[in-house]
């Protein structure tokens, strides 16, 4: 006769009902340790929502994909944290500018 095992899981959410991630699921979407998501955001490149009762961070799920971006900067381009810095913000910026350039146009041309 075979013996069943049964293994002890612990999945912790910010609530049943929220749309945040705590910051252990945040790591675990980006492969990361939660210590390094927090030292994201003391340098001031990632924000967090809010704080739960217990202290956790939690976080809008759009910060994933922007995590994943400054890690694809900091491993594979090798650039700093304070570049990255740099070029989120440029980027952003860029971003803005273009959505008023087609804003214009908008105007101008009619709709096209």
């Amino acid at each position: 006769m075979s013996e069943t095992k049964y293994l002890l899981v612990q999945i912790s959410r910010a609530s049943a009902f929220s749309p945040y991630l705590t910051r252990s699921e945040v790591a675990y979407r980006c492969n990361l340790h939660p210590d390094l998501v927090e030292r994201l955001v003391s340098l001031g490149l990632v924000d967090y929502v809010e704080r739960d009762i217990n202290g956790d961070t939690l976080f809008h799920p759009d910060v994933v994909p922007l995590i994943r971006r400054i890690m694809r900067l900091r491993n594979h381009l090798g650039v700093n944290y304070a570049g990255i810095g740099v070029i989120l913000e440029l980027t952003a910026r860029i971003e803005s500018l273009e959505g008023h350039i087609r804003e214009l146009e908008n105007r101008v041309f009619g709709g096209d």
